[in-house]
């Protein structure tokens, strides 16, 4: 087993989607997430962390990054379901580029979800948002979450508060 290529080449869909000058918030939101988070060292706690996918034999994983990031977006517009997490995936295009699935593919079913999550275990996945969190607590930005509808980005005037 082996992950599934997160190959950027724009496909027909892809392309044409890049090309509108809509504005979308939620896409320039997560746009500034990508950027501002360090992912290199939160992909290699995954992957020293996650048993699956490492194998060249059997069906392609879907890679541990993307999957957080799956749930991420779940934690950060307050989306009930991993059916609904699945469903919107499959619908938002600002949903699709921040985990790097090109618009032609489907989004893991919710199931892949509840696994990844069990097979995670709390510890791994806490160590992953406390490291998300102090990165973006250094750059003194806070996530405002909200419903689907409603994710905003404020970046804070003051320090970052210190542990003690």
């Amino acid at each position: 087993m082996s992950f599934k290529s997160d190959n950027q080449t724009l496909s027909f869909s892809d392309l044409e989607l890049s090309q509108t000058k809509i504005k979308n918030n939620a896409l320039e939101h997560l746009k500034s997430l990508e950027k501002n988070i360090q992912w290199a060292p939160i992909e290699a706690t995954l992957l020293k962390s996650y048993p699956i996918g490492k194998k060249k034999k059997g069906p392609q994983a879907y890679p541990p990054l993307m999957l957080f990031k799956c749930l991420l977006l779940k934690n950060w517009f307050q989306i009930r379901s991993d059916i609904e997490l699945e469903s919107l995936i499959n619908d938002r295009f600002s949903f699709k580029k921040f985990i790097g699935l090109p618009m032609g593919q489907a989004a893991p079913d919710s199931s892949t979800f509840s696994r990844f999550r069990k097979r995670l275990g709390l510890e791994i996945s806490d160590r992953v948002l406390s490291d998300i969190s102090d990165q973006l607590s250094c750059q003194n930005i806070i996530i405002n979450m909200g419903s689907i509808m409603d994710i905003r980005i404020i970046q804070s005037t003051g320090p970052p508060e210190t542990k003690i």
